[in-house]
């Protein structure tokens, strides 16, 4: 270990392997990450219930002491941001102690903090919303947004709740989905995994393309494994206890069984599948002609 906390008389400070102090004081407090597990060169410290994030230099990094201090972004060498919070606010602050966010009474450190983007989800007044590292706010104020998609990093969508219900919105705020459903999985599109998403309303399931079009029936359960996931042009269906493979085309390729594995020709690994019926499991190749015993 290049360095190590010791304590003395209930305080705690920083020392190098030579024995060097390297912590300008001590601490109520010294936390065991950044700069002692190798992921960057700062770590922060508490100090009368106030915390403050230092350089391995010595040198305060943040402007002040704060009521809290998120580990995530700076002190794990993830970004040059940091998260802090006072009087039950928080925002969120660059390594050179300028504030680029405003106060919100929640942000979550996955995006910019974290690295993944140069977008961030913050709360206020009981609603989110995603806001760009200059702190533009460019969405609606929304019951809640995923992190999957914009936010991470991962393509140029969200999905956002509101009265219960979901949409798929693009970085321009224009509505992907045709309507509101009750729920939407962030597998494929969301994800940038492929073209395709699941959404759900009035108890049934369906898989749509980004441009609103429904290229499924509705069934009781569809899977993500394969056409959503981007995988291959199949998808596997349940309908009232039983389960099926389908191709993009809505042409039905196996008979109905209790149970189909994904693992195979369904997620483009081969073109052979498992299935079970009445307790016993047989193997199919992809005209559906069984070729076990």
């Amino acid at each position: 270990m290049k360095y190590e906390i010791r304590e003395r008389y209930g305080k705690y400070a920083i020392f190098d392997k030579n024995g060097n102090q390297i912590s300008p004081e001590w601490f109520d407090l010294v936390f065991s990450s950044g700069l002692l597990k190798g992921q960057s060169d700062y770590y922060f410290a508490e100090k009368g219930n106030k915390y403050a994030i230092f350089h391995k230099d010595g040198k305060q990094i943040t402007p002040e002491w704060f009521d809290n201090i998120l580990e995530d972004g700076l002190v794990k060498g993830e970004s040059d941001y940091y998260i802090a919070g006072k009087d039950g606010k928080y925002a969120i602050f660059g390594k050179d102690g300028k504030r680029i966010s405003d106060w919100f009474d929640e942000i979550k450190p996955d995006g910019l903090v974290k690295g993944q983007s140069n977008y961030y989800l913050a709360k206020k007044n009981g609603k989110w919303a995603i806001f760009d590292v200059n702190g533009n706010r460019i969405t609606d104020w929304y019951d809640d947004v995923s992190l999957e998609g914009l936010v991470r990093g991962e393509s140029k969508y969200y999905i956002a709740k509101k009265d219960g219900e979901y949409a798929i919105f693009n970085i321009n705020g224009k509505m992907i989905t045709k309507e509101w459903f009750r729920n939407i999985y962030s597998d494929g599109l969301v994800r940038e995994q492929s073209k395709y998403y699941l959404a759900y309303k009035d108890w049934k399931w369906a898989i749509f393309d980004v441009n609103g079009n429904q290229i499924t029936k509705w069934f009781d359960r569809i899977y993500s494994d394969g056409l959503v996931m981007g995988q291959s042009n199949l998808y596997i269906a349940r309908r009232d206890g039983q389960e099926a493979i389908f191709d993009i085309n809505g042409n039905r390729i196996s008979d109905w069984f209790n149970w189909i594995s994904s693992y195979g020709l369904v997620n483009g690994k081969s073109n052979i599948y498992i299935v079970e019926e009445n307790e016993k499991y047989a193997i199919f190749n992809g005209n559906g002609n069984r070729i076990s015993v």
